[in-house]
């Protein structure tokens, strides 16, 4: 049988509307916190997983808003990229971010516009349109970002 690669992110904001975004340790790009799902692993599962693991924050619950397909593009294969909506961090929860300094190695809170030039291309793509999507109380499937 085929197999895909699936991800998770979470879009995480502050009361002032700003996203919270993460600098990987081994990338050259910002993303938002997440990763990859393991065995035997929902999605939804992964994303609390991956939040605590990544920046110590225990959310309660997760929204779905979009899967994007990617293609099969070289060695990673295709995937399912699953993004969801952790919900708005007070500023007594902001100050108990703690960074998996292995993983990330720093993380900010910023516009949404701002945040575009710093992010992969693909999620960048993607970011608008899962803002979209909470704002409308949708979900969304794209394929490749669009």
């Amino acid at each position: 049988m085929p197999k895909k690669r699936i991800g998770v992110g979470a879009l995480i904001m502050n009361a002032k509307d700003e996203i919270l975004i993460v600098k990987p340790a081994y990338k050259d790009h910002w993303s938002i916190a997440g990763g990859v799902v393991e065995e035997n692993e929902s999605p939804k599962t992964a994303c609390l997983r991956e939040v605590k693991e990544e920046i110590g924050i225990d959310l309660k619950n997760v929204k779905f808003l979009c899967v994007d397909y990617t293609a099969n593009k070289g060695e990673k294969g295709e995937s399912l990229q699953f993004i969801f909506f952790g919900g708005k961090l007070s500023e007594s929860e902001i100050i108990k971010i703690r960074l998996d300094k292995k993983e990330i190695a720093e993380f900010r809170f910023i516009k949404i516009r701002d945040s575009l030039p710093l992010l992969s291309e693909r999620l960048k793509m993607r970011l608008p349109k899962c803002l979209d999507a909470l704002t409308n109380n949708i979900a969304i499937y794209l394929e490749g970002g669009g």
